[in-house]
């Protein structure tokens, strides 16, 4: 829980009192600390540099794009990963310099790699031969050189279970068992400086060791195509999926254990265990290879942004051990059987957990359930709920489904408050429609 303190009986985020914060204000609300967001950026990095010097954080965009967390970031020395033309508008708007910028993607239009290129982002990883076909056209046509690399998938061997979730992440990227022809077939593609190879192995990753294998992979490909290729790696790119200590991890494993009635939740490793295994292990991997002069790059996104975000929601309904909070997957939107975030009765802090309740947002959908088997005091209409871990992959994945989206508040390192985003409302969203 942390950036949340208790003083005197009263709720804290971000040193601000929540409930006298409310008062006068509609719920649901989110309140994001940058404070929270500058010391997790610390933390991460750090954990890193302190065994791999060259080290460098991209932070993904994708998990929260509110300009001034970027802004925060860009001040700190960060660079940026974005997914789509949108997301580096966004990036270069909030103070990035166009090569802090790297480019990760399935798909992109020809008009959005034009984007790309015509700004001077950093480094293209490329998922394709054919987008990077159409990458080298398009840098031909503005007679530009790109500097790219392609996303690797690893094909690490895992267990039966593990591997049903890598049947979907092998949609992404290049085998590493075709790595070196795709690499070969880059070289002869006009305008490209191929001099990059990136990774994404996935989401909440509690275990360091599979990094380590991951590595393991990519750097000896990196060998392999200056060995056979005279290609200069320039840039190892891990990507992101660091699990976060503060949230639970349900994975199939879990699932099948709670419906016999056995409660086990994944945690993740700390920060420093993380940094201190991956980045020693890239160490050892470059000495070995003599690769000296390689980077190493990290895309986390969860673990910088979760904590840093709290969304406060009001009890609207209690219907047995059903409790109906006025925000739901419209605004939190990952499913519980991904992740478990924790809650506070913001105005019960001395009661006991009595009760067991299943907690459901506001929409007309079954799915709408924030979580299952919660142990709280009992509830009433009109108690306060906060949902912690509301950082990561709200806003940007928030929806209209039903409900509009809430007011947006944005905590200073100096205490000040201000509104990021104003509530969506009716009248705004009917202009939107036509209706003859």
């Amino acid at each position: 829980m942390s950036g949340i303190s208790i003083n005197k009986n009263r709720l804290y985020f971000g040193n601000k009192d929540v409930l006298n914060f409310i008062k006068n204000k509609e719920t649901p609300l989110f309140l994001f600390s940058q404070t929270r967001f500058e010391d997790n950026y610390k933390a991460f990095l750090g954990a890193f540099k302190k065994y791999y010097k060259k080290t460098y954080i991209y932070y993904s965009v994708k998990t929260n794009y509110e300009p001034k967390m970027l802004n925060t970031l860009s001040k700190l020395g960060s660079g940026v990963e974005v997914a789509s033309a949108l997301e580096a508008k966004i990036s270069l708007n909030s103070g990035f310099n166009p090569k802090d910028i790297i480019v990760d993607g399935p798909c992109w239009t020809d008009e959005d790699i034009e984007y790309f290129i015509k700004n001077g982002v950093s480094t293209l990883n490329v998922d394709s031969i054919e987008e990077m076909e159409r990458v080298s056209k398009i840098a031909v046509k503005l007679k530009k050189t790109q500097r790219v690399g392609f996303r690797i998938f690893p094909e690490m061997p895992v267990s039966l279970l593990k591997s049903f979730i890598e049947s979907y992440i092998s949609k992404f990227g290049i085998p590493i068992s075709k790595a070196i022809d795709a690499y070969k077939y880059a070289q002869t593609l006009p305008n490209l400086q191929v001099c990059a190879v990136s990774t994404h192995i996935g989401s909440m990753i509690t275990d360091p060791s599979y990094y380590e294998k991951t590595l393991d992979r990519l750097v000896k490909l990196a060998f392999n195509l200056k060995k056979n290729l005279n290609i200069e790696v320039e840039e190892i790119n891990l990507g992101g999926g660091y699990g976060v200590q503060s949230l639970n991890y349900y994975s199939i494993q879990n699932i099948i254990l709670n419906k016999v009635g056995v409660s086990m939740y994944g945690k993740a490793a700390t920060i420093e265990e993380f940094g201190k295994r991956i980045a020693t292990r890239f160490a050892q991997n470059v000495k070995r290879y003599k690769l000296t002069e390689i980077n190493l790059f990290l895309e986390p996104g969860r673990f910088i942004a979760s904590d840093s975000g709290i969304l406060v929601t009001k009890v609207m309904s209690v219907k047995d051990n059903w409790v109906f909070i006025n925000g739901g997957i419209n605004i939190v939107p990952e499913s519980i059987f991904f992740i478990r975030r924790g809650f506070i009765v913001a105005n019960k802090l001395d009661a006991k957990p009595t009760q067991t309740y299943n907690i459901a947002g506001p929409t007309l959908s079954t799915s709408d359930v924030v979580s299952t088997n919660q142990k709280m005091p009992r509830l009433e209409l009109g108690d306060i709920i906060i949902v912690l871990d509301a950082g990561a992959y709200t806003l940007s994945r928030s929806n209209q489904f039903t409900v509009l989206r809430p007011d947006v508040f944005f905590i200073d390192a100096k205490g000040n408050i201000s509104l990021l985003r104003k509530k969506e409302v009716h009248e705004d969203f009917l202009k939107m429609l036509t209706f003859k």
